[in-house]
């Protein structure tokens, strides 16, 4: 009995410090799943609606539609902030029917690529002498993901909520 008991523990305590071990840092402990949310709005008109205001939204601040459909959107927006680094922030909308009106949930994004430069050489192998690196003189570029991360300001969804609003609000819209 005891030697079951004492094979147990230690199987769990190898489980645990190998899953324990594993990975990075574990960043689900700062999800709070709060009501107040920066990704949500509420809208006084339908779902369909909204998603069209944010389309809207979207192309008059120079995104590319990605996919469209009636109660979804992925968009798209290149950045170059410098010479050798791009940025791309990806965004996301989903509309829901809620109650009197509906809930449009945004979320965004961004991710960096760094320009990376690499020499090419090539190796002649010579039997008598051994081999014999060369260079070639042709150089090339590929970029590389340096960084990707949702998003999170409240300011930046304010302004989109704001903007979709706007679309809503022109004089002669049906909001229905």
């Amino acid at each position: 009995m005891h030697k079951i008991l004492l094979a147990v523990i230690l199987v769990t305590t190898v489980t645990t410090v190998t899953v324990g071990g594993c990975g990075g840092p574990r960043v689900y402990r700062q999800e709070t799943f709060e009501a107040e949310s920066p990704f949500k709005a509420d809208l006084n008109v339908s779902a369909q609606k909204a998603c069209e205001a944010a389309q809207l939204a979207l192309l008059s601040q120079g995104y590319r539609l990605e996919s469209t459909e009636p109660y979804s959107i992925k968009a798209r927006k290149d950045f170059q902030p410098e010479t050798e680094l791009n940025a791309v922030i990806e965004f996301s909308v989903v509309c829901k029917d809620y109650l009197a009106g509906s809930i449009l949930f945004a979320n965004a994004v961004q991710t960096s690529y760094e320009l990376k430069k690499s020499r090419q050489s090539t190796s002649i192998s010579v039997p008598t002498a051994g081999s014999l690196s060369l260079p070639l003189g042709k150089t090339t570029e590929s970029l590389v993901k340096i960084s990707g991360e949702t998003i999170s300001d409240k300011a930046f969804y304010a302004r989109f909520f704001a903007l979709v609003q706007s679309f809503i609000d022109q004089p002669g819209k049906s909001n229905k």
